[in-house]
């Protein structure tokens, strides 16, 4: 493609520090776009370096973990002050992506104000990955965000997800825009060979289980820590990532209490991944930080970033990540973690029946793990809403109204 014809993107996110926006940011800009990328920091971090984007983010603030109100306030002290800079920033993006409902409530007068001073308003896509409780409830505060979240999304030309359950179950109904699912796989970027699995030398007792990336469920960490004690020694637990100040303020108390478990601090996505998970048997792919709803439906980076690496994952039945993996044959998929099951189903396992499930693990197509060029590609080709990948979009004026 044509530099000069190149699809240009305004990404704007929630969080410049997850790490999953740096791999959005390179999917985009491997399927042929230009990336202006603006955001909120969390408190306490940094954004992560992005190689794919050297001229770097623009910095809108910063917010709190799980500060819902916070994070609120800071979108309308965005909306009331930067509104004017977002549009001059992002002239020219034919398409802007928000990442999740906070960034739709900026994107939708940004892309108005672009429309009056530039002639075109750019398409809005709706980036839905994860959905806070109150969207799922039926509580006052939960109604008025689930209208508000209805009424901005009317706007949307494309909403873009990382799981069908997602869609059934929430997103069918939000607005006329189509829904495209996008599962949260590993790019495989030119030329770089997929790097073959690495299960551990060893197949153990002691067993490794894994648990990395954005650490926010309690109950988690209870069922790990409670495992390792109980089997004294014969299944050792690894945390990686980042543990959330607002569900863990007291983390670093719970792990000293919790014989055979480490934490190892954070890690970089784009260069630890084999090492991280050619270190552990199993891979932690649980979650119960919104049960029954956000945790139930999700389909985690972790699930294909262990798949990949032929490392085990371990999913709860009747989650959509327990039917991924059932549907494919691969990965251990428990019945249920309540007592002590989850201590027999380690205490029973052997080294034959791991390498078992290694083989199916290894066995199992590629590209259930990984993405290619040609993925990211159709993926700029849908939210541009370009009907080829050299044709551009006719200008199409967007109506004002109400945000």
């Amino acid at each position: 493609m044509d530099p000069d014809d190149s699809v240009r993107i305004g990404y704007l996110v929630h969080d410049l520090s997850d790490q999953a926006v740096g791999r959005r940011v390179a999917m985009f800009r491997e399927g042929g776009a230009t990336v202006a990328l603006v955001g909120f920091v969390r408190e306490g971090r940094r954004p992560p370096p992005c190689p794919d984007l050297p001229e770097g983010p623009l910095v809108l603030g910063t917010t709190r973990d799980a500060r819902l109100i916070a994070r609120a306030a800071s979108v309308v002290l965005a909306r009331l002050s930067t509104v004017h800079v977002l549009a001059r920033r992002l002239m020219g993006a034919e398409v802007l992506v928000a990442r999740n409902l906070e960034m739709l409530a900026i994107a939708v007068p940004v892309a108005r104000r672009i429309g009056r001073k530039g002639g075109r308003s750019p398409r809005i896509v709706y980036e839905c990955l994860d959905l806070h409780r109150l969207l799922t409830t039926r509580s006052v505060a939960g109604r008025a965000l689930q209208s508000l979240e209805r009424s901005l999304a009317r706007h949307a030309d494309l909403v873009l997800t990382s799981a069908p359950a997602f869609v059934v179950r929430h997103l069918g109904g939000l607005c006329a825009a189509p829904a495209l699912v996008v599962e949260n796989k590993v790019a495989l970027r030119p030329g770089r060979p997929p790097a073959p699995p690495t299960p551990p030398t060893e197949p153990g007792p002691p067993f490794r289980i894994g648990w990395f990336g954005n650490l926010r469920c309690r109950r988690s960490f209870d069922l790990l820590a409670d495992l390792a004690r109980g089997m004294n020694g014969r299944v050792e637990v690894v945390l990686r990532g980042r543990p959330s100040p607002a569900v863990f303020p007291d983390f670093d108390a719970r792990l000293a209490a919790s014989p055979f478990m480490t934490f190892g601090g954070p890690y970089d996505g784009s260069r630890d991944l084999a090492d991280l998970y050619g270190g552990v048997h199993f891979a932690w792919c649980i979650d119960f930080y919104e049960e029954g709803h956000n945790s139930a439906w999700l389909l985690p980076n972790r699930l294909y970033e262990s798949g990949h690496h032929a490392t085990i994952p371990i999913a709860l039945a009747g989650t959509e990540t327990g039917r991924f993996l059932d549907r494919n044959d691969v990965g251990l998929v428990l019945p249920d973690v309540e007592g002590d099951r989850l201590e027999a189903v380690f205490a029973g396992l052997s080294p034959e029946r791991y390498g078992r499930l290694v083989a199916d693990l290894t066995s199992a197509p590629r590209h259930l793990w990984t993405s290619s060029p040609d993925e990211s590609a159709a993926l700029v080709r849908a939210v541009s809403g370009r009907s080829g990948p050299d044709r551009p979009p006719k200008p199409r004026p967007r109506p004002g109204g109400p945000a």
